[in-house]
């Protein structure tokens, strides 16, 4: 348990500062003030769309299985 919890820790961390870099170095057109502020904030919550495409793809199965089931009792 322990081992889970540090490396779902350590996977965060890892991905937080690879967006943050990647999205440090986007450059607009013009410099915009606080979007070093945005940046970081966006690169806070990738974890969140990582979630949310596991909870579709999870719906998704569970759709799949339960139209597996309705056509067999068919």
């Amino acid at each position: 348990m322990l081992e889970t919890v540090l490396s779902a820790a350590v996977l965060y961390a890892i991905g937080w500062s690879v967006t943050a870099k990647w999205f440090a170095g986007i450059q607009g057109p013009v410099p915009l003030p606080g979007r070093r502020q945005r940046d970081r904030r966006d690169a806070l919550l990738w974890p969140i769309w990582l979630l949310l495409y596991a909870f579709i793809w999870l719906m998704e199965r569970r759709r799949q299985s339960f139209e597996r089931e309705l056509s067999e009792d068919w």
